[in-house]
């Protein structure tokens, strides 16, 4: 009896040995699982859970700086970029942090304040982010971004020359756009400053770097417009409004406040007529058409009517330029227009949302779908020159 009692004590003894030598793997285990499943939740969108689980991981393991860098990244895509800054800031309090890390945690930093719209202090985080990890590509691109959004478009510009040489194929088309974009802004410098022909020089630069971009062209209507070249001025309107229709509300008022004070309105007229012949864009098709009704009803009027089912504001224009000219049972035909359903997206992160969706499969958020109608031109007209009177 008693060498049986030994035995299983020696047994049981074994089994207490192992367990603990085990337990350090079980762990491991554990802690890979429970890695697993967060990156299918990632996958799958849902970002309240992945949240709850890195919130425990980081509990059990408080060393590991990656789990914190990735609930911090994860908070600024909620939204809660303070938090995402506080964590980011503890992080880089460690004294022993790996160099990779730290990158991380400076590049996160700057996100969150840049999130914040805090320009200046996000840059002097990539900062000292890119001196520690110069040939970082996610680094770079953050920085240029961040100087573009501080207005310091020559270090933009320089960052965006960097980022190109250390990339291959589409980002190095994307990153020879935001050299154009930033060059572009250098343009606007100069011509605030006096100095038109170098922001004329500067904007030529730009468009051959960005020559589908609106918003180079914009800036290269306005150069020309300063300095009197009408033709150059007229082409760079309109390449502005049809490479950028969602901020035609914007661009085609300034561009016809421009034609009245240089009597070009005729020749803008005709570019405006051509633009709406292939417009498809609502936002741009409203606003070209209010221009034109005068000397062109029946083409702003096929234009509006193209566009009608897919724009709330596009049949109010028409509704208004069928009356304008006395045609009531026209109008009234134009007012009960079918509208489509109107494209709906999450508040939070932009995603496309089933019409009848009360999460968002992308984020995960609840209740955050709104409708995305087309921005017609809102508020009063800046300049009374602009603005076509209908009914003449």
């Amino acid at each position: 009896m008693t060498y049986l009692l030994v035995a299983l004590l020696c047994l049981a003894a074994g089994f207490g040995v192992a367990w603990w030598r085990l337990a350090p793997e079980r762990r491991a285990l554990e802690g890979l699982r429970r890695r697993s499943h967060v990156l299918y939740e990632v996958a799958e969108g849902d970002l309240d859970n992945v949240a709850h689980e890195l919130e425990a991981i980081a509990e059990s393991e408080p060393g590991d700086a990656t789990v914190f860098l990735a609930l911090a990244a994860l908070d600024r895509r909620r939204g809660r970029v303070e938090r995402a800054k506080a964590i980011h800031r503890t992080v880089l309090a460690s004294a022993e942090l790996p160099p990779e890390s730290r990158v991380a945690a400076l590049v996160g930093l700057g996100r969150d304040l840049l999130a914040q719209g805090n320009e200046q202090a996000a840059v002097g985080a990539l900062s000292r982010a890119i001196s520690l990890a110069p040939r970082s590509v996610a680094t770079l691109e953050s920085l240029a971004r961040a100087l573009e959004q501080a207005g310091a478009w020559e270090r933009a510009a320089a960052a965006w020359e960097r980022h190109e040489k250390l990339v291959e194929g589409r980002r190095r088309r994307e990153s020879r756009i935001g050299r154009g974009h930033a060059i572009a802004g250098q343009a606007m410098v100069a011509l605030a400053d006096g100095d038109e022909r170098k922001a004329r020089k500067l904007i030529e630069r730009a468009v051959e770097l960005a020559p589908d971009s609106g918003h180079v062209w914009y800036v290269k209507a306005r150069v020309e417009a300063t300095l009197g070249i009408k033709v150059a001025a007229l082409e760079s309107w309109q390449r502005a409004w049809e490479q950028a229709p969602g901020g035609a509300h914007l661009i085609v008022p300034e561009a016809w406040g421009w034609a009245s004070d240089e009597g070009a309105q005729e020749d803008m007229v005709e570019r405006m007529v051509a633009s709406l012949r292939i417009a498809r864009e609502p936002t741009l098709v409203v606003a070209l058409a209010e221009r034109v009704a005068r000397q062109h009803p029946d083409q702003a009027a096929a234009a509006l009517e193209r566009v009608g089912p897919a724009s709330a504001s596009a049949v109010l224009t028409l509704v208004r330029l069928r009356l304008a000219r006395g045609q009531r049972d026209q109008a009234r035909e134009a007012a009960m227009i079918d509208l489509g359903s109107p494209t709906v997206i999450c508040r939070r992160c932009a995603g496309a949302m089933r019409r009848f969706g009360f999460r968002c499969s992308n984020c995960g958020a609840w209740d955050s779908a709104v409708a995305l109608g087309d921005r017609a031109a809102v508020g009063a007209d800046p300049d009374p020159r602009s603005a076509v009177d209908l009914s003449a």
